[in-house]
């Protein structure tokens, strides 16, 4: 089965719109501000390769990542329930 061309656009601008939202508006910010603040002492130091630093940073970005997933996947449940009742519910111009 192939979606339509109209369907996959809506669908990514959605993601979009929602990765956006995660990252800039909602509350688990601390796992975002400790990855900004892991980034930006690991690149205080020109010798990253030695650094904890980097390690640091590393598993800052990995949780950063877990919440942005987990958020994404919960949103997408959300969304689909929604678009699974919308086909279900009686169409008032059908009748």
């Amino acid at each position: 089965m192939s979606f339509p061309t109209w369907f996959i656009e809506t669908t990514q601008g959605r993601l979009a719109e929602v990765s956006a939202f995660i990252e800039h508006e909602s509350e688990p910010r601390q796992a975002f501000d400790d990855e900004r603040k892991a980034f930006q002492a690991l690149f205080a130091s020109m010798d990253i390769v030695h650094k904890p630093e980097f390690e640091n940073w590393e598993d800052k970005l990995s949780l950063k990542q877990s919440v942005i997933y987990e958020r994404l996947y919960l949103q997408g449940l959300k969304d689909g329930m929604q678009l699974a009742h919308a086909f279900n519910a009686p169409s008032v111009l059908s009748e």
